[in-house]
């Protein structure tokens, strides 16, 4: 942490105050001693504590909330290849090497090949002690391109793997294991699946867990040290300890009725402040302060930071009217902070992954995405991230999907009939019905967007040459999925991130850099911080380019998981 920047800076943005430092650790007056402490018990927290656990050490957990965390509140699905058992089940062939070419492709060098080839080469095996803690997974398959697999499927292509571009490097696989479930409409929350299951089992190994506890600071030595963490938690069999839990949930639910871009969510925004105030007060009068002394170390997995919309501005502001995912309230950046208060470097803050899916209805990426000089810009099929990226640093966040009229009546009927799920087909209807621009002929479309018309008729007229087969498409999107724009009228449906009525989720990918072989929080020397480790959205890790659905739930047990193992050393 730099002189400028830390808990006294206006732009710090957290209640993460400045660490207590110590002469000598004999001398505090510790309220709780443990081998390892986990502050924030999502997916990676409770990975950290069950692998803690299962090593023998003992193992204290805290959580501002009631655990889970963003892992909880995710569609449930998690990343895995190489051979799982389940990918085995439904007689699909996959590889160590197949799913590390591919992974290459999305990751870059954002974690070193070394971390990635140990990544992949694990990935069965992190499955499969899933499975043994009572996770569980089903082998139905589904075969077509989707951002999510509809009702009664579990396995399915959760990355851009079958984009023709991507396909060439490396063979396509199902990595996307979805949790089995009963049946369900709901939007969110399919990620308890894997969070309770983990917190049983790590319950019944010893693990204590202290939810409504909040992590103020950090306790080192004069060398720097980690020490342990200091809390704030009101008494569990106080009545306070229930109306604050009921003030924290009561704000959490308001803010879940809808998605933080669209009309109507400040209003909900300025109700929920009601009892973040109220719980705010209660912790205040009531919550006692408590050092915690972890011989082992300290794992930081608290999440990222979509839900600080002061630290989005100050990191990443063209991001700002993005739709937030994550745990709200949670999510606020208090991980990221509490190790950069004891020098911890942090990077790639100004990156976020934003998913800006188009399938289904799988007629629009037979379209084309085009920006508003009538440009196209992106390859339609691949993964949500993929275009949301492209959108969001490459074309100021300008995005429209042009359809001609057998798309645009083909997208209707898929929105209509198909068993999709409410919280995919509501935000379709609602931008068929209010986010789209409709011209008799091109033409007539350019000069309603306000776009260059021979502009927009070029790029139309190229990509009908590659759909027609007369050349290589100029994106390399793979013919069965390039339609030639012919007949009008042609439609454009506003998919820009700012667009009211189809949000655009987006998380925080950015962290505190860590030793990539031990989860040790890094300084920005590059020298580990003796005492604490860092996992999940906390830390840069394997989402941290581009994400794919799932890989950031693998990558928190994958670097929970490592924190804990080097702990236990």
């Amino acid at each position: 942490m730099s002189l400028e920047f830390g808990p006294d800076s206006p732009q710090w943005f957290s209640k993460v105050e400045s660490p207590e430092r110590v002469e000598n650790s004999e001398d505090v007056e510790w309220d709780f001693t443990t081998d390892f402490a986990v502050v924030g018990y999502g997916g990676a927290g409770v990975s950290a504590a069950l692998q803690a656990a299962e090593m023998g050490l003992q193992v204290l957990a805290v959580d501002a909330f009631g655990g889970g965390g963003a892992t909880a509140m995710n569609g449930g699905i998690f990343y895995a290849g190489g051979g799982t058992s389940i990918q085995r089940q439904a007689g699909v062939e996959d590889t160590a090497e197949e799913m590390y070419k591919y992974l290459r492709i999305e990751t870059q060098d954002v974690v070193s090949p070394q971390t990635l080839n140990r990544f992949c080469a694990g990935s069965s095996a992190d499955l499969d002690w899933l499975v043994g803690h009572g996770v569980r997974f089903d082998s139905t398959y589904y075969p077509k391109k989707t951002f999510y697999p509809p009702a009664g499927s579990f396995l399915y292509h959760s990355d851009s793997a079958l984009a023709a571009t991507h396909a060439a490097i490396a063979k396509p696989a199902p990595r996307g294991h979805k949790y089995w479930h009963e049946p369900s409409n709901q939007s969110v929350g399919f990620g308890i699946h894997l969070t309770e299951p983990l917190q049983a089992r790590a319950a019944a190994l010893g693990v204590e867990f202290w939810p409504r506890t909040e992590a103020r600071r950090l306790i080192v030595s004069v060398d720097g040290d980690v020490l342990g963490v200091s809390v704030i938690r009101i008494a569990p069999e106080s009545p306070h300890f229930v109306a604050y839990a009921e003030a924290q949930e009561k704000a959490r639910k308001i803010l879940q009725k809808l998605p933080t871009s669209m009309p109507g969510f400040a209003r909900l925004e300025r109700k929920a402040q009601q009892f973040w105030r109220k719980a705010d007060e209660l912790q205040r009068e009531h919550g006692k302060h408590f050092r915690i002394r972890a011989y082992r170390g300290v794992c930081l997995s608290a999440g990222g930071f979509i839900w600080n919309r002061q630290m989005v501005e100050s990191h990443a502001p063209k991001y700002v009217t993005s739709m937030a995912m994550g745990s709200p309230g949670g999510d606020n950046g208090s991980g990221i902070r509490l190790g950069q208060s004891v020098g911890g470097a942090a990077a790639l803050m100004e990156r976020m992954s934003s998913w800006r899916f188009i399938n289904p209805p799988s007629q629009w990426p037979k379209g084309i995405l085009i920006n508003s000089r009538g440009q196209r810009y992106v390859n339609e099929e691949l993964y949500g991230a993929a275009i949301g990226l492209a959108m969001n640093e490459h074309q100021s966040g300008e995005g429209y999907i042009l359809l001609d009229r057998a798309l645009y009546r083909g997208s209707w009927r898929e929105v209509v009939l198909d068993n999709l799920f409410p919280f995919m087909r509501i935000p379709l209807v609602l931008a068929l019905l209010f986010q789209v621009r409709k011209g008799r002929t091109l033409g007539a479309l350019a000069k309603k967007l306000k776009i260059p018309e021979a502009a927009l008729t070029e790029t139309v007229a190229r990509y009908n040459r590659g759909a027609d087969g007369l050349e290589a498409d100029e994106f390399g999107k793979s013919r069965s999925e390039c339609n030639a724009l012919r007949e009008g009228p042609f439609y454009a449906v506003d998919v820009s991130p700012s667009s009211k009525m189809f949000p655009c989720p987006a998380m925080s990918v950015g962290g505190l850099r860590v030793n990539e072989q031990s989860g040790q929080v890094l300084r920005a020397d590059g020298s580990p911080i003796v005492g604490l480790y860092a996992a999940g959205r906390t830390a840069i890790g394997l989402p941290s380019n581009l994400y794919v659905s799932g890989l950031s739930a693998a990558d928190c047990v994958f670097s929970g998981r490592r924190a804990a193992l080097h702990a236990s050393c």
